[in-house]
């Protein structure tokens, strides 16, 4: 081995640039540019057209791509790599972006470098480079598999705990009791429910129905005339209600109703029921742009997927020197066996029951019949969390894609769809919203346009 090929020459042999000869490398090295690059420092940004392959000498590179604003690591490259894509053959615009992770040293070849070598050394170092490519792809197809096996192998080993603990709930003697304890829904309330298991009910069929009931009728007329809704003027008769407010938020309130009493008037509950009501609207816009005709379902299985979590804080009131055991509790199954004790639709019970699954699961991991309902109300509980201020990239939304695709919506990420949908569904309906409910959303707006448009990403539609 020769100096040039001496791993103490200032001629490193890259494999971009094997067989070439002693008088070529030096060559190479003269007409290309060593650059030596900081920890931190750009090496290929994103978008640029720059016609330039980085041979990789020392230290190690960072790639990442930019999703929704966030940069996301796709991997590290290190001596013996090369950076530069496709931009460097063709007049694309770069895909990914490459920073130095520790002090890196690259040979940089540019379109006018290339040019200035034989036709053969040329044609040699695309042969490399092709070469390499080819290994980088074969290596990403081994781990991908490798990963497809692992993620197969989780991915059974989660439904079975799931469905251990709802198999364990279900028969646990000590569970049933605890249910048996929980007073029953109103009448009206439960009836209510189970009328809407009929997709072509009306309006008017729902207003006949209430009419019959003076109980009923008296919890829409209070509540709507309510500071709850901050009405201008005093709504007189249920047609009205209805007409004013809408078929499903009157439907909301008097289901709202049924819940809160049966449940204790405490601080948690009421944080609960609102952050439940939240979920119910959005569970209800989302269902709009989907499947109409069960709206008023899914703002119903919005309303009451957290009814777990009202059993466990009654139980916790109730037996305070069990707190850490109840905590422990699983309150979506508790929530789903509650429900049908209640008597209400087995498709609100079930959507109740798998609402955990989105968060480790992907949608084929859910019976069929309940995989779009399940969709509607993960999605709306990631615009909750998400309009309260959480990042979209710290959410539990690994397979939030998928949902969407369920459901057929095509935005490309939350941030899209909360911007493009939701807020201007609430928006155009907001004066007929509880006052809480809007202020909520009005705040979270507010919040949301402020840091997106300081980081640039709330741009015009």
């Amino acid at each position: 081995m020769d100096a040039v090929s001496n791993k103490k020459s200032r001629y490193y042999r890259h494999p971009a640039l094997n067989g070439l000869s002693d008088k070529d490398l030096i060559s190479i090295y003269k007409i290309g540019s060593i650059k030596k690059i900081d920890p931190g420092g750009v090496i290929v940004k994103e978008d640029d057209t720059d016609k330039t392959i980085f041979l990789i000498l020392g230290g190690s590179v960072k790639i990442i791509d930019n999703l929704s604003g966030q940069d996301k690591k796709i991997a590290i490259l290190r001596q013996g790599d090369w950076v530069g894509e496709i931009a460097f053959i063709k007049q694309n615009h770069k895909t990914v972006s490459a920073l130095a992770t520790k002090p890196v040293t690259v040979l940089a070849l540019d379109e006018q470098s290339m040019h200035a070598l034989a036709p053969k050394t040329q044609l040699l170092i695309y042969r490399n480079l092709y070469d390499l490519a080819k290994q980088r792809i074969n290596s990403f197809i081994i781990s991908e598999a490798a990963l497809v096996d692992k993620n197969n192998y989780l991915t059974a080993r989660v439904r079975t705990f799931l469905q251990a603990k709802i198999d364990e709930y279900e028969g646990a003697e000590i569970i049933q009791n605890i249910l048996r304890g929980i007073p029953r829904l109103p009448m009206y309330a439960t009836k209510l429910a189970v009328m809407l298991r009929d997709e072509d009910v009306s309006t008017s069929d729902v207003v006949k129905f209430a009419a019959l009931d003076p109980s009923l009728v008296g919890v829409v007329m209070k509540t709507v005339n309510s500071p709850y809704y901050n009405l201008r003027n005093k709504v007189t008769d249920l047609q009205h209600a209805v007409l004013l407010l809408g078929f499903s938020q009157v439907y909301q309130l008097v289901i709202a109703d049924g819940v809160r009493s049966v449940m204790p008037a405490t601080r948690g509950f009421r944080e609960l029921q609102f952050h439940s009501a939240v979920v119910s609207f959005l569970c209800f816009e989302i269902s709009q742009l989907c499947d109409k005709k069960q709206a008023p379902m899914l703002s119903t299985i919005g309303l009451l997927h957290d009814i777990g979590k009202s059993v466990i804080l009654l139980l916790k009131k109730q037996y305070p020197k069990m707190t850490l055991l109840i905590d422990m509790m699983d309150h979506a199954s508790i929530g789903a066996l509650l429900l049908k004790k209640w008597d209400l639709p087995d498709v609100i019970c079930q959507s109740i029951r798998y609402q955990h699954y989105p968060e480790v699961l992907p949608p084929s991991e859910i019976p069929v019949e309940h995989q779009k309902d399940v969709a509607v109300l993960h999605i709306a509980h990631l615009c909750y969390e998400y309009l309260k201020g959480q990042e979209e990239i710290v959410l539990s939304a690994a397979f939030l894609r998928e949902y969407m695709d369920t459901l057929k919506l095509t935005e490309g990420t939350l941030t899209e769809f909360v911007k493009k949908k939701i807020l201007p569904s609430i928006n155009k309906k907001k004066n007929t919203l509880p006052e809480d409910v809007r202020q909520f959303f009005k705040k979270g707006e507010t919040q949301l346009i402020a840091h997106r448009f300081e980081d640039g990403l709330w741009g015009s539609s």
